[in-house]
């Protein structure tokens, strides 16, 4: 919290800085007791004398009068619980609606269609002779697996010979 020191509250209590610095300083005193010490300790005999021939010795009863005079006025309470369920409902409701629009239009099956075409035009071939190593490795793993299994067989069928 920024306190203001002597001299800013000597400024404030003479007004000399702007309305937006004087409105800051004044809500500050409202939480800080620290600097409400401060701004009370410039004010002088001379300025509460002055104050006091400025407001009427009947000051208190009047607002005490005013204040019994208030209705008072309950707040109604607003529901608010099924504000947040219709929203999402709506909400569920126009994104289904979309999707069922663009299924009927067959637009997904267009976008299906599409892809492949779009692949194929972004794909840039390059006539390599280059083995496909992929293929050749893939290739090897079959052959090598068919080989196990098969000395697997070969080996079963001995001992039942035997």
């Amino acid at each position: 919290m920024k306190h203001y020191d002597d001299i800013e509250w000597i400024f404030y209590k003479e007004k000399i800085l702007s309305d937006e610095k004087q409105i800051e300083m004044e809500e500050h005193l409202y939480t800080c007791d620290r600097c409400m010490e401060i701004f009370l300790s410039l004010i002088d005999k001379q300025e509460v004398d002055k104050a006091g021939d400025s407001i009427s010795e009947n000051f208190t009863v009047d607002l005490m009068a005013n204040i019994e005079n208030l209705r008072y006025k309950p707040k109604t309470k607003v529901k608010k619980s099924n504000t947040r369920f219709k929203d999402m409902f709506v909400y569920y409701a126009a994104v289904a609606s979309v999707a069922v629009v663009l299924t009927l239009g067959g637009f997904y099956s267009g976008l299906v269609d599409m892809v492949p075409q779009i692949g194929k035009s972004t794909v840039k071939r390059h006539n390599i002779n280059a083995p496909n190593v992929v293929a050749d490795v893939s290739g090897k793993i079959v052959s090598k697996t068919s080989s196990f299994i098969n000395s697997f067989e070969i080996s079963k069928s001995r001992e039942e010979l035997r």
